[in-house]
């Protein structure tokens, strides 16, 4: 159960979005993730500069995590490639399951058109940015902190908080793709599809680890965008 360590799951993770902030800055890319966006439409409220303020804050709180577990109980890095392969192999198996478990539904049916982008790399950029920050949203914020005060503040047993709210975040999961000024038109089959490939991500987070879901996300979504560019 090496891939649930935290620190192996922080010295993982934390450098990619470290890579993927810093190359959005230098970049000056036009375009962010629908789940950054969605974080910041949150705190719309508040001035420009408290916004980028609190995302740096988060980004050095989250390394200060990583270099402070990673004293106390040092990750055991030479089991990463293991976890990449895990994530690999899960990316690859994604798409062929759900649609088999939707009777063949898959995101590819019926895509919308998109506009197109300002240049040929950002939507590779953006998917990094997708399992990144979609995971840290979905998994590592609303999933745990559904499942902690589930089972805080109910009788249920901790299984079972666990589930309401690995379901209860899938079904946010793929809500969020609809709404927003970057949301995509309903339609039911892609509704479905998301929902129930959150559902698995809820489950690998569990019972795999964050790093197991940041970077299956990552891959499948970079699989598409090979997949698209190629077709």
């Amino acid at each position: 159960m090496e891939s649930r360590q935290i620190g192996l799951s922080l010295a993982l993770v934390v450098p990619l979005l470290l890579l993927y902030e810093v190359t959005m800055v230098l970049v000056d890319a036009p375009l962010r993730n629908g789940a950054e966006v969605v974080v910041s439409e949150a705190l719309g409220q508040l001035p420009l500069p408290l916004i980028d303020g609190m995302r740096r804050a988060f980004l050095i709180a989250i390394v200060g995590a990583c270099l402070i577990w990673s004293r106390r109980q040092p990750p055991m890095v030479a089991r990463a490639h293991w976890v990449l392969l895990e994530a690999l192999a899960f990316a690859v198996a994604l798409g062929p399951l759900v649609g088999w478990m939707l009777g063949g539904v898959g995101l590819s049916v019926d895509a919308p058109v998109t506009a197109a982008v300002p240049a040929p790399w950002l939507p590779f950029l953006l998917s990094v940015g997708a399992g990144l920050w979609e995971e840290i949203v979905f998994r590592l914020l609303i999933l745990g902190g559904l499942a902690y005060l589930v089972g805080r503040w109910t009788p249920v047993t901790r299984p079972a908080a666990l589930g309401i709210a690995i379901v209860i975040s899938a079904l946010i999961f793929a809500v969020y793709h609809h709404v927003g000024a970057m949301g995509e038109p309903f339609e039911s089959g892609r509704f479905a599809y998301r929902t129930v490939a959150g559902t698995i991500l809820g489950i690998l987070f569990a019972y795999r680890g964050l790093a197991v879901v940041v970077y299956m996300h990552v891959f499948y979504d970079l699989l598409c965008d090979l997949r698209a560019l190629s077709g």
